[in-house]
């Protein structure tokens, strides 16, 4: 019975794979700049008052922009685990998915932005600090955000923006989609998603490909 069930939940998924992901579950080119130009206009005038929230907010949003990381690894992240100076730099997932731990790699610029983050809304932060400490923490407590808050914040800045759907998933959903296809590299999307198998993986080889939307846009000429 358990084995019928397993090869029916296989074909179930072979059959969501195909195509790619829903357009609901990633965001396009533009969705992705009106976001970001919302948390930063957002950010740009809580430093100009001197305040934090908001701030917060854009690094929440581009840490999963950048990084595709699951709600739950953003949490947990600590001080300690940003490399910013290294060679490669990088962050450290510590508590991913299956309780496996993985590195992700990251661009200078985002890794000195993520830096400069924890150096002047974290004085003193710690290595163990969490970097989205909860802000219902008292003074001197370390206690992360819990996955309630990311979702709550991610949702009123997508209804903000328009993007009623918005989540931290689709965040993770877009960030996979776009770097693969960067250089179509699947492996590499593989180890920066964690996953386990590539099947996992190929469903960003199939969505957003610009070669894919060129080909049936051309089917309009029969008729135009």
């Amino acid at each position: 019975m358990k084995a019928e069930q397993s090869r029916s939940s296989q074909r179930q998924r072979r059959r969501y794979l195909s195509g790619g992901l829903p357009p609901d579950k990633y965001l396009t080119e533009d969705q992705q700049r009106k976001l970001c130009r919302y948390v930063t206009e957002r950010a740009d005038a809580a430093r100009y008052r001197k305040t934090t929230r908001a701030v917060v907010d854009e690094m929440l949003v581009l840490t999963l922009l950048n990084t595709g990381l699951r709600a739950d690894e953003l949490c947990h992240l600590q001080a300690g685990d940003i490399h910013a100076e290294a060679d490669k730099p990088a962050v450290f997932v510590r508590h991913g998915k299956g309780g496996t731990r993985r590195t992700v790699e990251v661009s200078r610029k985002f890794a000195r932005k993520l830096r400069d983050f924890i150096r002047y809304e974290r004085p003193g932060a710690k290595p163990t600090d969490y970097v989205f400490g909860s802000e219902r923490a008292k003074a001197g407590d370390n206690k992360p955000y819990c996955y309630y808050s990311v979702y709550t914040k991610v949702k009123q800045m997508g209804r903000a923006v328009g993007i009623p759907y918005l989540s931290p998933h689709v965040l993770r959903h877009t960030y996979l989609t776009r770097l693969y296809n960067t250089e179509r590299d699947l492996r590499f999307t593989q180890d920066q998603a964690g996953h386990a198998s590539p099947t996992t993986t190929a469903i960003y080889a199939r969505t957003d490909q610009k070669a894919r939307r060129r080909q049936v846009e051309a089917l309009d000429k029969l008729w135009q």
